[in-house]
């Protein structure tokens, strides 16, 4: 704990002070689109940038982009995204789609991958090939592309790491530098162990898995009886044909 503490205490000795309180710097197409209800693509140029509603807050790192589809659905080209409160809006990625009923989590593009990571939302994930996921608060998990068989690709789901996640939050959050602390604090004791977590994870998806090999095993040789009553039952039809006429 201390030495966590000692991290973050470091963390912010060398971040910068000034940080972006207003909408940040953009680009919209069409021009000023974000004014009106009409689709609108923003790409970030400036430090960071910030959109805060009543029910809805996000803000996004420089050279991210984002296109508005709807008031209820946005898309992440590129980039990384916080999603800070976005009650039943559905957030589109290259190779998943997310939506929560309350609660705050990224989108973090890296290269041929989009992490989801998990704040404390109640999350839907849903990947292109139609398969849901459900990730618990303080985990991550990557997808990627479809397959050859024609799956999503993704990696198992982890804790995240505070050490990698605290430089970027802390580049987009616009509060002060003690509330930051209080947040991160607070953030951690919500979480509790995540290892202990982890290891019901696993272990719960090991059964699955055992279970899933278990049940295509009966399937095979449910199908291999039936194929050899079937054979047989041919077998009888050509004998009777055959030898009984």
């Amino acid at each position: 704990m201390k030495k966590w503490l000692k991290f973050l205490t470091f963390l912010l000795a060398f971040q910068m002070e000034v940080r972006v309180r207003a909408s940040g710097d953009v680009l919209q197409q069409p021009s000023a689109c974000m004014k009106s209800k009409e689709t609108c693509a923003i790409h970030v140029t400036g430090p960071a940038f910030h959109m805060m509603k009543d029910d809805f807050g996000i803000h996004a790192r420089e050279n991210s982009t984002l296109m508005r589809l709807s008031a209820g659905q946005w898309r992440l080209l590129k980039g990384i995204l916080w999603v800070e409160k976005s009650t039943g809006v559905e957030f589109e990625t290259p190779y998943a789609n997310v939506k929560a009923s309350q609660g705050q989590y990224w989108l973090i593009e890296k290269g041929s991958q989009v992490v989801i990571r998990n704040i404390d939302a109640d999350l839907q994930v849903v990947l292109r090939d139609g398969k849901k996921l459900e990730v618990p608060a303080g985990f991550e998990f990557w997808v990627s592309g479809i397959n050859s068989k024609g799956q999503s690709e993704y990696g198992m789901i982890r804790p995240i790491d505070m050490k990698e996640h605290l430089p970027l939050w802390n580049a987009l959050y616009s509060g002060s530098k003690d509330n930051f602390v209080k947040e991160v604090q607070k953030l951690k004791e919500n979480w509790g162990d995540l290892t202990e977590k982890s290891a019901f994870i696993y272990q719960a998806a090991t059964e699955r898995k055992l279970a899933s090999v278990a049940e295509s095993k009966r399937q095979e040789e449910e199908k291999s009886r039936q194929q050899a009553a079937e054979r047989q039952k041919l077998k009888s039809i050509y004998f009777q044909r055959t030898f009984e006429r």
